[in-house]
């Protein structure tokens, strides 16, 4: 079994700016808010929020938790890359799950949700991903 890549798009009525200020930049603060059956709680763990930082969402009764790694941050472009490194979503016989995340304005003042996702299983090595 090889890297499962899967890729969407969704329009939003919400401007770019918005929108990646709500489910990046305030994460912490809208998403118990906006999702309370869902997420519990979210909090920074280390870092300062850019690359490297570690983040953590505690999941409603039952879910567990999802810890991520966050790979890139562009403010300029609503870019938002993190992977998942811990928690009930890196099941037996994931290794890593990989997202991107991408708003792209639309002259009608709302934006395009472009989203990736890529989940390696556990012992594909480089060479294996890259065939």
């Amino acid at each position: 079994m090889g890297v499962i890549t899967s890729e969407s798009e969704h329009i939003s009525p919400v401007s770019a700016a918005r929108l990646y200020k709500a489910i990046v930049l305030d994460a912490s603060n809208v998403f118990p808010k906006a999702l309370p059956n869902f997420i519990k709680s979210a909090e920074t763990l280390e870092g300062d929020g850019g690359p490297g930082t570690i983040k953590k969402l505690t999941l409603a009764e039952g879910l567990g938790y999802v810890k991520h790694h966050v790979d890139a941050i562009d403010t300029e472009n609503f870019v938002y890359n993190y992977s998942v490194i811990e928690g009930s979503a890196l099941t037996e016989p994931l290794e890593k799950i990989c997202y991107e995340y991408k708003l792209v304005p639309t002259p009608e003042g709302g934006c395009i949700v472009k989203s990736a996702s890529n989940t390696t299983p556990k012992g594909m090595n480089s060479l294996q991903k890259n065939t």
